[in-house]
């Protein structure tokens, strides 16, 4: 059952100042989708698992046991799973790799439970994406993970946010920004505000249009990692393009609370590298 609330966060001078696994990705009903899968992702793979689909985040069916589930998510020594942990003193530097170019601007979305995690829908695909490797990749959703999948030198922060964009081959790109305790998130603050009616909504209750600009969700200062993954929950395809920034931002221990009263832990484990590169790329 797909639950749904709304927000509305004001782009003033002050928020734009201080506010900036993946999952198995799931589109609005309103939202058009690619026809086209990347390798190694097949369309199915693209739509979120509903709740009691046979995995969880905990006991028989959590992370540990998702290989038995959907065979990609196992752990071989080939594997190229996410997410990873990120030792900032061992990182690759290549002047090949490049940071993905933001082209954000003010938009609608719609907030949802998903059943895993409270994520918000992009209502009108193709004016917010990002150009990688000379690929456009369009924004469809931005969701939540506590604590974070990613973790820096062994630490996670506090949750971790995943904008999800996918091209128009099928391929999937997604940024990664970790969220630490601190100061009030500006910029997600009507998202969190939504999440009690998002959890206690029904699918009979329409989504309404709501708008953010994604730029005010990422650190812009900071540089970024870049390596190739997977989806985080299962199926766990690979061939996901991934751009984690190395610094957090904010967020307050009531936005966090709003959160894991509803979803208190929805983060699977890091995963080997397996001779994977995690390459350091300057943002200036």
């Amino acid at each position: 059952m797909t639950k749904y609330a709304t927000f509305y966060v004001p782009l003033t001078a002050a928020a734009l100042a201080l506010t900036g696994g993946v999952s198995a990705w799931a589109a609005p009903a309103s939202a058009p989708t690619s026809t086209v899968a990347p390798a190694g992702i097949s369309t199915g793979a693209l739509e979120l698992a509903t709740p009691g689909g046979g995995w969880s985040y905990e006991g028989a069916t959590g992370p540990e046991h998702w290989g038995e589930i959907a065979s990609t998510c196992a752990s071989t020594p080939t594997s190229k799973q996410s997410p990873v942990d990120i030792p900032l003193r061992s990182l690759t530097e290549s002047r090949k790799v490049n940071a993905p170019v933001l082209d954000y601007e003010r938009a609608a979305f719609t907030v949802r439970d998903t059943g895993e995690t409270i994520q918000a829908d992009l209502t009108a695909v193709g004016t917010n994406a990002i150009t990688l490797d000379g690929t456009r990749y369009e924004l469809r959703q931005f969701h939540l993970h506590t604590p974070s999948e990613h973790t820096i030198d062994g630490e996670p922060a506090a949750m971790e946010l995943h904008l999800v964009h996918q091209s128009a081959e099928g391929k999937l790109a997604v940024i990664g920004v970790l969220l630490d305790l601190g100061r009030e998130n500006t910029a997600l603050a009507g998202f969190f505000d939504a999440i009690p009616a998002a959890a206690a909504a029904t699918s009979s209750v329409a989504p309404q249009p709501v708008r953010i600009n994604p730029a005010n969700l990422v650190p812009a200062w900071s540089d970024l990692i870049r390596y190739d993954g997977s989806l985080t929950t299962p199926p766990c395809s690979e061939g996901v393009h991934w751009s984690v920034y190395e610094r957090p931002r904010m967020i307050s221990k009531a936005q966090l609370g709003a959160f894991t009263a509803v979803h208190p832990e929805n983060s699977r484990p890091v995963q080997p590298l397996n001779g994977r590169s995690l390459f350091e790329v300057d943002v200036d």
